[in-house]
């Protein structure tokens, strides 16, 4: 799948590098998660909290492991720090990162779970977590 199809129709849910690696439960050491959010942004304002805040909320009551991975797409309008402190979040930054296209390579890359999916917190469509969480069980369920 191209990320041109990413950007199309999201959510989607495609298979990330993780995907055979066995996600141990919490005590345990995680080495992997379940779900990679790869979310590329410009401006870490209160819509983009909001956003991520209420997918984290989702997928942590539906007892899914997951990371949320931030990546700026291109100069940020901003400041971050209020990302930095989100739970499950971490804020990657690389001079490579032009545009959204690169931000989400970025992301990918660096992506730990077992299944990976772009989030476009910033997009004109509004983010349905529900939707996402549900995207994901069929991901899953399809692959078993």
């Amino acid at each position: 799948m191209s990320h041109s199809n990413l950007l199309a129709v999201p959510p989607v849910v495609v298979a990330g590098p993780a995907r055979h690696l066995t996600v141990q439960p919490f005590p345990y050491a995680v080495t992997a998660v379940e779900l990679s959010l790869v979310a590329p942004f410009r401006r870490p304002n209160e819509r983009l909290l909001t956003v991520l805040r209420d997918v984290s909320r989702i997928l942590h009551a539906q007892g899914i492991s997951f990371e949320v991975i931030a990546v700026p797409a291109g100069p940020v309008d901003g400041d971050v720090s209020g990302l930095e402190r989100l739970a499950y979040t971490r804020v990657v930054r690389s001079e490579d990162q032009q545009d959204k296209g690169a931000a989400m390579e970025v992301g990918f890359a660096m992506a730990t779970g077992a299944w990976v999916c772009f989030l476009d917190a910033e997009g004109d469509d509004e983010v349905d977590a529900y939707e996402l969480a549900e995207s994901f069980h069929r991901a899953r369920e399809g692959d078993a």
